[in-house]
């Protein structure tokens, strides 16, 4: 089969040829339809370096397993033990070994997966299209439903920073579950545009924030000063949320933060997550956008969206030979 696999981090991806993979015990074979590109596997890349090579890539899968049809990877393999494992949040398991990240991913044409259990069923869902659930679309359904106490108080105000793959279903969900006025901030016009046909209330540049106020930031970019901008815009009492896998950081001491405002982070999405936004995409009401492209283009895409010319989220067709 054919595969897109990180042997040497200086000479990045590399296609190969590898032998059909051969599981053992509970493991499931699903043969990889679609594979969503993310920021996330360019840190990999580029900044982090820090998982065992060879690697393979593709934490957004899709695909076709052959008891089950078409299926949803869940990216998140816990040890199935520790408190957050029996909490059914194994994306939270400190032993956690994730598809593409410890494990090989959907860079590929086929995906070894651990059990059956992390496969959720599609339906009618095409899954190319279906692959960036798993990740941008749950998310930014934890994040907002983490969010929900303080999203729920009367004239709030959301503010969502980066309007990509995981901004454009954040805004959706801020529509779908809270009354709050939601505003999209990105340095793309183009992008702004779309937030605004996607249900944003507002949308503006970073450089117009000045005499704005948001009960809640989704920091979806986490990059340069975007967390200390946040500390900016909250009042007494609100929130914070990063979620964007940036290297931003903000210092957290005396004066930095109006009083009580929550500071926190969300990580990914369970595998009630991920149920419920397939659900939700499959009632119709969730719209995004993807583009399609072969594994043997893959450095063009990492490319592309490394330089900000992806709208939604890019997706490799590993079955498919370009």
């Amino acid at each position: 089969m054919r595969v897109a696999v990180i042997r040497d981090y200086d000479k990045g991806i590399e296609l190969e040829d590898w032998p059909e993979p051969a599981p053992t015990g509970d493991e499931v074979v699903v043969t990889v339809h679609g594979a969503g590109i993310c920021h996330t596997d360019i840190h990999l890349m580029q900044r982090w370096r820090n998982r065992p090579l060879p690697l393979v890539l593709g934490h957004e899968v899709a695909g076709i397993e052959p008891d089950m049809g078409t299926v949803l990877v869940h990216q998140s393999w816990g040890c199935g033990k520790c408190a957050a494992c029996q909490r059914g949040e194994e994306q939270l398991c400190i032993a956690i070994r994730e598809a593409g990240f410890e494990r090989p991913g959907g860079f590929a044409e086929k995906i070894v997966v651990p059990h059956r259990r992390y496969l959720i069923p599609l339906g009618d869902l095409d899954p190319v299209r279906a692959a960036p659930l798993t990740d941008a679309g749950a998310t930014s359904y934890r994040a907002i439903r983490r969010a929900l106490p303080w999203l729920q108080r009367p004239k709030c105000r959301a503010m969502v920073f980066g309007v990509g793959g995981v901004g454009q279903f954040a805004i959706q969900f801020l529509r779908l579950m809270t009354d709050a006025t939601v505003v999209a901030v990105d340095v793309s016009e183009e992008k702004l545009k779309t937030a605004l046909d996607l249900g944003a209330h507002e949308a503006c540049h970073p450089d117009d924030l000045a005499g704005l106020e948001a009960q809640a930031v989704f920091d979806l970019v986490a990059e340069g000063d975007t967390l200390e901008r946040a500390a900016r815009l909250v009042p007494s009492g609100g929130l914070i949320m990063r979620i964007g896998s940036g290297g931003a950081t903000l210092v957290f001491g005396r004066g930095v933060l109006r009083p009580e405002v929550m500071l926190t982070s969300s990580l990914g999405g369970s595998m009630r997550d991920v149920t419920d936004v397939v659900a939700m995409a499959r009632e119709g009401k969730l719209r995004w956008e993807v583009e399609t492209m072969p594994l043997e283009r893959v450095h063009e895409g990492l490319e592309r969206l490394e330089r900000g010319e992806v709208r939604g989220r890019l997706i490799l067709t590993p079955h498919l030979r370009g």
